[in-house]
């Protein structure tokens, strides 16, 4: 689906290619339909969710089933700030570029506020015969020094980048993971398509993105020293650098997209 948000880029210049950007989220109304919509939806796994508490009402046969299943439905954990900057990734990048998430990773939580390793976001970009992987690393910061902290350090955005980029060890895992989640027809056909563009360029033929979620004003500096880095770097993979700016406080995420829930 088209992106539902009002955009405008603060940086670079209009008309100056570069492999990195900052983009201004207008309107906040805007936004904060899209935190509740989209966004939540994604963070909460809405549809896989759904359809097991339905399986699971079937299985409610008695009033004391029905209450435990009644407990179990509403013990639920609010997300934090980074699940929701995570979710929004994904659906900016879904609605903007058309990426395709095979799986929502809380799935494979195994305790209700686990962060899990490896990559942020791992899917497919492109259509048909273009298909190729999509790896990427996300990064929520309210901090106001530009660029913020968490692009810096052995955890920061850009040291994750680079590694994601470099590291064969790195895509088998990820591959090994993509490939066990592409459960229908068209998810197996991706795979196949996006496996034999990595085999045949001797595992250069994939795409990663870093994304970063501001609250702050745009400038060019949070992402300018990486991205100019990664501007003069190979032509693949292929890397981009986008920082969203949000017109709403990141610690507002949660109680805004939460409003209708």
């Amino acid at each position: 689906m088209p992106l539902a948000l009002s955009i405008t880029q603060a940086y670079p210049a209009a008309g100056v290619a570069q492999c990195w950007r900052g983009v201004n989220i207008d309107n906040a109304d805007e936004f904060d339909v899209y935190l509740r919509g989209p966004v939540w939806n994604r963070v909460n796994d809405a549809e896989f969710e759904a359809d097991l508490a339905q399986d699971l009402q079937a299985l409610a046969t008695t009033d004391m089933a029905t209450q435990t299943l009644e407990s179990l439905l509403n013990a639920v954990v609010s997300p934090q700030d980074w699940e929701i900057g995570e979710a929004m990734a994904e659906c900016l990048l879904s609605d903007e570029v058309g990426a395709v998430w095979p799986w929502n990773e809380n799935r494979d939580r195994k305790t209700p506020k686990a962060s899990l390793p490896g990559a942020d976001i791992v899917g497919f970009i492109g259509e048909d015969d273009d298909t190729t992987f999509l790896f990427g690393e996300v990064k929520t910061s309210s901090h106001a020094g530009t660029p913020p902290g968490v692009m810096n350090g052995r955890s920061g955005l850009a040291h994750q980048i680079d590694t994601l980029a470099t590291t064969p060890s790195h895509h088998f895992t990820l591959i090994k993971w993509i490939s066990a989640r592409c459960t229908t027809d068209d998810l197996r056909g991706r795979f196949r398509t996006a496996a034999q563009r990595y085999l045949t360029s001797e595992g250069k033929d994939f795409a990663i993105i870093g994304v970063l979620l501001r609250d702050t004003d745009a400038h060019q500096d949070d992402l300018r020293t990486r991205g100019q880095t990664f501007g003069a770097g190979p032509i693949q993979p292929r890397i981009r650098l986008d920082a969203w700016y949000t017109p709403r406080p990141i610690a507002d995420w949660v109680n805004i997209a939460s409003t209708a829930a």
